[in-house]
């Protein structure tokens, strides 16, 4: 097992097959929140780059940041949705036809990504409140809630408080 890094700081694990070029698998950038695929192996620029700093947060949480393993194990299928930032953290999105509100702990990432995004580069993981936003080398990933949230403590985010 081979481990590459293409992009400062992250992760990439491949699978080696005799003497064939690595597979290269998925790698999540947990500084920016961006899944790179493929072709970011392959040098491809992406469309956009999202400019604003994250917020201070080390919860993984609904609406909060993304753990690499769910990621990775239930991003799967993704659709086709349109979003768009109403106030403080809470987002209406039109999801297979219904209107839903989610809420994401970082509304202005969420919001310049979205802002910067063509219509057909938004999609969220089917059955999950799990935003993904294309840009041609990866995807960045919003963790976001159906619940407005209480804050970035481990206090705040406890289920029935």
């Amino acid at each position: 097992m081979g481990l590459y890094a293409p992009k400062e700081r992250a992760l990439q694990v491949s699978e080696e097959n005799n003497n064939q070029e690595p597979e290269m698998l998925q790698v999540f950038q947990m500084e920016s929140g961006k899944q790179f695929n493929e072709l970011a192996k392959s040098g491809a620029t992406p469309d956009f780059e999202i400019t604003s700093d994250p917020v201070k947060c080390t919860g993984y949480w609904e609406g909060h940041n993304f753990h690499w393993i769910p990621l990775f194990r239930y991003s799967q299928p993704r659709i086709p949705i349109s979003a768009r930032w109403i106030e403080g953290q809470k987002f209406e999105v039109l999801v297979n036809g219904a209107t839903v509100y989610w809420y994401h702990h970082d509304p202005e990432r969420l919001k310049q990504a979205l802002s910067k995004a063509k219509p057909d580069q938004v999609k969220a993981t089917e059955g999950r409140p799990w935003i993904f936003i294309s840009t041609g080398d990866g995807a960045y990933a919003f963790n976001c809630a159906e619940e407005p949230l209480k804050g970035c403590t481990q206090g705040a985010n406890k289920r029935g408080v």
